[in-house]
């Protein structure tokens, strides 16, 4: 039959046997069941009707009671979800409604710390699959809660950045939902996200296009609290990044944030979450683009309107957050005239009086930056007479108030005190600071921060400019006390251990004060900031040194107690400390003894009138052992020469028995007794200096003293130089022959030396007074031109040669350049003897009083290198 002449209806010959299909097929079954282990293995049906009606029991039975949960974990239904993929793969979605709701439930009633990491992976696994795959509101509701719960695991949340896929749709979500769980659950992972992510990873995370910031920020002012404070926690993790950089770089949106804000606090001011709402507000402050934004639309206005409005009904603490905006706000200069005039700082003050023990931080930080305002500032010091200052003061002073809190009173007081001086100070002494500063310090780390001691020990600093406050400071002993004993406890810190100096320097002019730093050890904690590590220590140390060598009981204990030793061993720390060599000098410069040891010279400012010189015929190569023989009862080998004018007559003290045994028989030692001494009497050296005197009177020679040290008679430097050598000569010239310059022959250095042995029998030591030396060539008439040089005012050297056998003395004579003004004798005779150059050497052997250029064949010869 051809295809267009087919028959529509055709007879059917075959029917089906209906009594047959009746006997295959498997009736209905209803069984009652009692046990939940039974009821649990129909979860392996593939019956949608069975699982259903499974899931439905299940869930009513989770529903009675919260032990119910419990059963049902101990019967393994978690494991049992996993096993099954939580039914990802069901087509009806009230199976996958019904599982997602039961592995939610026993989540939420457990400890997500106690499961094991792969198990958490392995429920991410499949909520990851299941979050990709779905597209009914409900489950991505239950999905969402899931994934919340699970990244409390920082890997877990990092694992949900590094998916892309992911990500792309949980942003998707949170752009376009409206369910109120979904958005809450997913705002407070992006909060756990956000944790775990460095500042460049969450730069990089929320600059991407599809990042739902906006719907974030609509979001607090959304009717649920919940969601309001999970977006607010948000917010303020990413308003903490204030550079240009950042998801808020747009102006519109930080207007909008600003704007949202503001518009959820004046809704309800004491609202559950207007706390939340003014720490969001405050952080985002802190940015100069929002602040400028806050003063620029009146949103300050409208925050003071209705903080004024509702002052007199709200809470104390909530009046006090509410001003933590205005303390954020005061950082910036060009809006406290704004601030002060809407009252701000009287709202700063009254925190702070009405807050016992101490107000919140910010309330002090903020009057610390108003009082950058001249009429703020004014204000403050007003507030002086009900107790503002005495306020402070207690709670820098209190261990029970936090830390911060603390911190910011001290580093108040300083602001203060630059800025009201004459109030703060006096008002601060009259509350007996010191004893306020000692208790405070005496708390010592750890319960004091860092931060607060420094702000301690300026305070200490800026008091310490006034010379009468600084007296009584330095009279409170127990403050220098509990200061040293801070510096030796600190060296952990180096910023701490540099300010501790630093403070020291400013009171260290008072003689109580160097009483209690030496009795409490400063000199050991010196000897441990100059091994320090840091270089700010060093500086600091040797900057401690350098203005306390004014004062000769630091002198003796630096050079006495090893200080002068250890900068010396260490001298390598000079090229990256600055002050290492001028900590040596200044220490050197006042002790001549020393010096010339150690530098075998002594240039025109070492001064040696006021104090006794020793000079050692021998050179040492290392300075500790002459340190030793002055130190010890022992006397040198080689002579040392004293030089003193003003003992006439030796000290009792300083006279020292030779024990009978070291006697010699020969000398009869039964008959007197033997006594040496290393500070003898010297009578003649007082009688050379009126015989030089009277000869520089004679001729005219005699300077002002008041102008010896400000001008320099270049004039009659030669005639002067001639008269000193004159009276050396005459001092020292028993028993010698004079030679010529040009004589190779050497001067009688034999006949000198037998005269030392005669003053060492006559002295029973090496220590021998130099004006008691009658013969002497170069070596001893050159320290004695020196001393007479020095008492007189003319500028000159003492030099030892290179194999130390010769000293010799040197002066400046400059030389005139005509049209040179800097060489003019008018201009060089004010100059400061640091900057003088010695010129010529001083002839005290041969032609007595000769001054011989220097590199000249007659200086040359005089030093016998010709």
């Amino acid at each position: 039959m051809s295809k267009a002449t087919k028959r529509v209806y055709e007879p059917r010959s075959n029917y089906p046997d209906r009594t047959k299909s009746e006997e295959k097929s498997f009736s209905e079954l209803n069984v009652r069941i009692k046990s939940l282990d039974t009821l649990l293995l129909l979860l392996s049906s593939k019956e949608e009707c069975v699982l259903l009606s499974v899931f439905s029991h299940i869930m009513e039975f989770t529903r009675r009671q919260d032990e119910n949960v419990l059963e049902l974990k101990e019967h393994h239904m978690l494991e049992l979800l996993l096993e099954k993929k939580i039914f990802i793969e069901a087509e009806n979605v009230m199976i996958r409604r019904f599982a997602l709701y039961l592995i939610t439930a026993l989540l939420d009633n457990t400890d997500m710390n106690t499961l094991e990491p792969e198990k958490t992976e392995g429920i991410l696994e499949v909520a990851y699959r299941f979050y990709l795959n779905e597209s009914d509101e409900f489950c991505i509701e239950y999905l969402s809660h899931l994934m919340n719960m699970c990244l409390r695991d920082p890997k877990v949340a990092q694992g949900i950045v590094e998916n892309g896929e992911l990500l792309h749709k949980f942003k998707a979500v949170i752009a376009t939902s409206e369910n109120p769980d979904t958005i809450f659950n997913s705002i407070e992972a992006v909060h756990k996200i956000l944790l775990i992510q460095g500042a460049e990873e969450m730069l990089e995370f929320t600059m991407l296009p599809d990042f739902p910031i906006d719907r974030i920020v609509c979001e607090v002012t959304n009717s649920f609290q919940e969601i309001r404070l999970a977006a607010l926690k948000v917010l303020k993790t990413l308003l903490v990044d204030t550079s240009e950089q950042s998801v808020f770089e747009p102006l519109h949106r930080c207007f909008y944030v600003l704007e949202q804000l503001v518009k959820a606090f004046c809704e309800n001011p004491q609202g559950p979450d207007a706390v939340e709402i003014i720490g969001v507000l405050a952080t985002a402050l802190r940015s100069e683009k929002m602040t400028k934004l806050f003063f620029e639309h009146n949103l300050f206005d409208l925050i003071v309107e209705h903080l004024k409005d509702q002052i007199d009904i709200l809470s104390l603490e909530l009046r006090c957050t509410i001003i933590s905006i205005f303390a954020e706000t005061a950082k910036y200069a060009q809006y406290l005239a704004r601030m002060h005039i809407a009252e701000i700082t009287d709202m700063l003050l009254s925190c702070l009086m009405e807050n016992d023990p101490a107000p919140a931080t910010f309330v002090i930080l903020g009057l610390n930056r108003m009082a950058d305002h001249p009429d703020a500032l004014r204000r403050i010091v007003a507030e002086y007479d009900v107790g503002a200052l005495r306020k402070l003061v207690s709670i820098f002073h209190s261990p029970e108030v936090i830390i911060k809190t603390r911190e910011q009173a001290a580093e108040f007081i300083n602001r203060l005190l630059i800025g009201a001086y004459r109030d703060t100070a006096g008002l601060l002494m009259d509350l007996d600071i010191p004893s306020v500063l000692t208790g405070t310090i005496q708390q010592g780390l750890p319960t004091l921060s860092i931060d607060l001691i420094l702000s301690l020990l300026v305070i200490i600093e800026s008091l310490g400019q006034n010379e009468e406050y600084r007296t009584v400071l330095g009279q409170h002993r127990p403050l220098t006390e509990q200061i040293a004993q801070l510096l030796m406890r600190s060296y952990a810190h180096s910023i701490l251990v540099n300010n501790i100096f630093r403070c020291l320097c400013t009171i260290v002019d008072e003689q109580a004060v160097r009483e209690v730093l030496l009795e409490n050890y400063i000199v050991s904690s010196i000897k441990r900031a100059l091994k320090s590590l840091s270089n700010l220590i060093k500086t600091a140390v040797t900057n401690f040194i350098l203005q306390t060598t004014r004062f000769s009981e630091f002198i003796d204990a630096y050079i006495d107690r090893g200080i002068l030793e250890v900068l010396m061993m260490f001298q390598k720390h000079a090229f990256c400390v600055s002050t290492w060599g001028p900590a040596i000098e200044s220490i050197l410069s006042k002790c001549p003894t020393m010096k010339f040891c150690i530098r075998n010279c002594l240039t025109f400012t070492d001064i040696t009138a006021g104090k006794d010189l020793y000079v050692s015929r021998k050179k040492f190569n290392d300075f500790r052992t002459f340190q030793d023989i002055l130190r010890s009862d022992c006397s040198p080998l080689e002579a040392v020469l004293v030089v003193n004018f003003d003992r006439l007559e030796a000290d009792e003290g300083d006279l020292m028995k030779v024990p009978s045994f070291c006697i010699p028989i020969s000398d009869g030692s039964g008959d007197h007794t033997w006594c040496y001494c290393k500070r003898p009497a010297d009578p003649n050296l007082p009688k050379y200096l009126l015989t030089l005197n009277q000869s520089l009177t004679k001729h005219g020679l005699v300077e002002n003293p008041a102008k010896v040290r400000s001008a320099i008679d270049f004039d009659n430097v030669a005639k002067r130089c001639k008269t000193i050598a004159q009276v050396v000569d005459n001092a020292m010239n028993e028993n010698l022959k004079i030679l010529d310059l040009n004589s190779t022959e050497e001067c009688s250095r034999h006949v000198v030396r037998c005269h030392l042995q005669e003053l060492r029998h006559v002295y029973h030591t090496n220590f021998i007074p130099l004006g008691m030396v009658r013969s002497g060539c170069q070596f001893e008439r050159s320290i004695l031109f020196k001393a007479l040089a020095d008492q007189i005012g003319l500028p000159c050297t003492l030099e030892r040669s290179v194999d130390g056998r010769m000293l010799y003395n040197e002066v400046p004579m400059p030389l005139e350049i005509a049209k040179d003004v800097h060489c003019d004798k008018k201009t060089l005779q004010f100059m400061s003897w640091r900057m003088l150059r010695p010129t010529h050497v001083v002839d005290l052997m041969y032609n007595v009083g000769d001054l011989y250029p220097m590199q000249s064949r007659q200086a040359l010869q005089y030093l016998r290198l010709y």
